[in-house]
């Protein structure tokens, strides 16, 4: 099971070497141990959620806390400390493109915000919900993990963008196939985040950064479905797919690539 406060999985323990530790107390002196936040008393200080009795959107503390924050180093320190600010005020977990689009239009008819929310592994803040009076909706694509089709000649597949790293490379594999796409996160990031933030990584040097894999795909807007078609290189006109490269989720959710 992931960490609810940090990075990896919480079976899993990093401890530090006695050499490493000899290293940094030679450095910058002995330092002093705070003691990390329970989980419970984290969850007694949510606010109460803004979000109920809406159909498919979860209210559950335990989903909201999990949803409030990403991995950066201020990320780490607010959850350990428990200090975590502004949580969604409720989580959905869509299955398919209709469904998003259905949020989508609950949302602008209800007045709360939404937030896109892929494998949670932001380090500049995507993803954390800010004060405000409007009720805010974290939308997790992560049941949106299936390849949806694989043209093996021209070499292109369309997957649902919630897919991670291992589980997308995972189906490419079973046919012959790679990405080869794999950022630092990519344990626990996912395609449509890849896209939306416009990805890159140390190991992804040999087939490229994410926008010169990107071809195309579907993206779920307030104003409905907008397809980006998968067309060869051309001169006539602006690219859609280049505005949707780095959007950061501003001008909609991406539920294909």
């Amino acid at each position: 099971m992931r960490r609810w406060n940090g990075w990896g999985d919480h079976a899993k323990v990093y401890p530090l070497p006695d050499g490493a530790l000899s290293f940094l107390v030679s450095r910058v002196g002995q330092g002093a141990t705070t003691e990390d936040a329970s989980l419970e008393s984290v969850l007694d200080r949510l606010a109460p959620p803004r979000l109920k009795g809406l159909p498919g959107i979860s209210t559950d503390p335990v989903e909201r806390l999990l949803h409030t924050h990403g991995q950066s180093l201020p990320d780490w320190i607010a959850l350990r400390s428990g200090q975590i600010g502004r949580a969604p005020d409720g989580v959905a977990f869509p299955e398919t493109g209709e469904q998003v689009r259905l949020y989508l239009n609950l949302a602008a008819k209800k007045g709360f915000r939404v937030i896109p929310y892929g494998g949670g592994t932001s380090v500049v803040g995507h993803i954390n919900p800010i004060e405000g009076e409007a009720p805010i909706l974290t939308l997790d694509l992560g049941h949106m993990d299936q390849l949806q089709e694989l043209d093996e000649f021209s070499r292109l597949a369309r997957f649902q963008a919630g897919v991670a790293g291992p589980a997308l490379e995972h189906q490419l594999k079973e046919r012959g196939f790679t990405l080869g796409h794999f950022p630092q996160s990519w344990e626990y990031s996912t395609l449509g985040g890849w896209i939306a933030t416009r990805s890159t990584g140390q190991q992804s040097y040999h087939y490229g950064r994410i926008e010169e894999l990107f071809a195309g795909g579907t993206l779920e807007t307030p104003q409905g479905s907008m397809p980006l078609l998968t067309l060869p290189a051309s001169a006539a006109g602006p690219d859609l797919r280049q505005a949707v490269l780095g959007s950061e989720g501003r001008v909609g959710v991406i539920t294909e690539a």
